[in-house]
């Protein structure tokens, strides 16, 4: 090999070596990056560290071709009822809301049922205690109910921001929250996995959400039970 030649060869090893660095794997083009949380720990990070998944590799609803057409329905897996539960607090300090929902027909907003608030925000030492976690529920709350054997969806918001929340579906979050009509992709959904034993827990899911603008995917977390994720959109 000539000295020419070794060095046209070094350059593109060099290139093709940062490209994949700044690739993250699994991840398909369509899908919104994440952005690292401000003083918080980092979505894959949490999922690595908590529950042995990876962010992308993991994830079962990505962004393959549009928002609109990434799936986010859910349907209960057998008998008794659903839960769907916050585990990790990272978003906004003021009241945060959960709950599930029926689609609704055409461009109408769904009837939103809540189950749960809580008013608290965890910190990366609590993560890494496992202290405070999960959050403290506020009086009134449920963390079940019982949808039948319809599709539902769930939702989380936050009472800082004005507007109809985020929703497990991507298109119904671009039809009803103007907010974030243009960024509607709100939800990382994966499999709930028992880090200690590498097991997949059955019909059990992890959300990651997303109500702010910023894209770090931990405001609020759950645990949804007792479900089956609808693939189709």
């Amino acid at each position: 090999m000539t000295k020419r030649s070794y060095f046209r060869s070094a350059a593109a090893a060099l290139s093709l070596a940062m490209a994949t660095v700044g690739a993250a794997p699994g991840q398909t083009p369509a899908q919104p990056k994440v952005v690292p949380g401000p003083n918080e720990p980092d979505w894959d990070v949490v999922l690595r560290d908590r529950y042995g998944l990876s962010m992308f590799g993991d994830l079962l609803n990505p962004v393959r071709t549009t928002a609109a057409q990434t799936p986010g329905l859910f349907r209960k897996a057998g008998p008794g009822p659903v839960t769907y539960r916050p585990v990790i607090a990272l978003g906004l300090e003021t009241r945060n809301r959960g709950g599930w929902y029926l689609p609704g027909p055409g461009a109408d907003a769904p009837v939103k049922v809540e189950t749960w608030t809580y008013t608290f925000k965890n910190t990366t030492r609590d993560l890494e205690s496992g202290a405070n976690l999960p959050p403290p529920l506020e009086p009134g709350g449920s963390l079940a109910f019982d949808p039948g054997d319809a599709l539902f969806g769930v939702w989380a918001s936050n009472d800082a921001l004005d507007d109809g929340g985020v929703f497990s579906e991507p298109s119904l979050v671009a039809r009803v929250n103007k907010r974030l009509a243009a960024q509607p992709y709100k939800a990382m959904i994966y499999p709930n996995r028992d880090k200690a034993t590498g097991k997949t827990i059955p019909n059990s899911y992890l959300i990651g959400w997303e109500y702010s603008t910023n894209d770090d995917f931990q405001d609020v977390v759950c645990v949804l039970e007792n479900v089956r994720l609808r693939i189709e959109p």
